[in-house]
């Protein structure tokens, strides 16, 4: 048997105060993963950023992504807040990380590849188990597709081309981190075979326990971090099938005590986005005066 566990977070929007509970919960679950003889991944499904919350905005999605890698998140879905800032940007963004983004339905208008570093998919090995995880971004957001100068894919379209290739390749479990929205998570599930989970974000929806759609397992978590979701997949070594499952959306409340390592980043984190906002002001009253005289 191979047994893994799957962490994950969707719309932390900002919520930088509840990145150091969210750090204790995730210590605390994969001691619990390595007593079990389980595997772990962590994974996000996009909008850890927010523009309204001044050390995303200043930096752009840096510190959001900081303290995601500080986390151990190990894949992350592109959310539509992570292109608010424009092409530029999101590739400065991308590269800052130590984990792959992906977007496999955001396509340059002269490519059929992802842009600013944007991955369609990656790949992780447990064993002799291979895994792909493939990312999806929103589809309801055309501003998100003007500010990067790319064109959708559809992502039915997508996937259908690319589950295929990930089986010929080898894949034993496939992934989706998905910023659709639950209403397009279901019909992905209805319409694409061969997707064994979703993990998926931007509708804020919570549910309890995962939705199943046809074979695939639809989980989601609600926004800002109230909650850790942890799904366990047991398979069987012979035949890569799952053989059981259970979930858990661990609440993350008050209640929790901060990560003290994670706290202290994050006060870095804050220190180093006050340093560039002020920087940012003087440049722009420079600016103003200049243009004034």
């Amino acid at each position: 048997m191979t047994r893994l566990a799957l962490l994950h977070t969707n719309d932390l929007h900002g919520q930088f105060d509840q990145m150091p509970r969210l750090m204790t919960l995730i210590n605390r679950e994969r001691a619990l993963a390595t007593a079990e003889g389980r595997a772990l991944l962590l994974l996000d499904a996009g909008d850890s950023s927010e523009r309204k919350i001044w050390e995303s905005d200043v930096t752009q999605g840096r510190a959001n992504f900081a303290m995601l890698d500080a986390m151990g998140c190990q894949a992350t879905a592109l959310g539509n807040n992570e292109g608010r800032w424009g092409l530029e940007a999101l590739t400065k963004l991308v590269a800052s990380a130590h984990f792959p983004v992906l977007a496999a339905n955001l396509l340059p208008p002269d490519s059929d590849e992802p842009p600013a570093g944007l991955r369609t998919h990656t790949w992780f090995e447990i064993g002799d188990l291979k895994i792909a995880v493939v990312g999806l971004t929103s589809e309801d957001k055309p501003k998100l597709y003007e500010r990067l100068h790319c064109r959708p894919r559809p992502a039915i379209e997508a996937l259908r081309d690319l589950i295929p290739r990930l089986r010929h390749e080898g894949a034993h479990l496939i992934l989706l981190l998905s910023h659709l929205g639950i209403s397009s998570d279901r019909k992905l599930a209805a319409a694409v075979p061969g997707i064994h989970v979703i993990l998926g974000g931007h509708s804020h929806t919570f549910l309890e326990q995962p939705q199943r759609v046809r074979k695939t397992l639809i989980a989601q978590l609600g926004p800002n971090g109230d909650f850790l979701g942890r799904l366990d997949l047991t398979l069987d070594s012979a035949t890569r099938q799952i053989t059981s499952t259970s979930y858990a959306a661990i609440p993350c409340g008050p209640d929790v005590p901060p990560d003290p390592t994670l706290s202290g980043l994050l006060e870095l984190v804050r220190f180093e986005a006050e340093v560039l906002r002020k920087k940012t002001e003087a440049t722009r009253q420079t600016t103003n005066v200049k243009r004034q005289t």
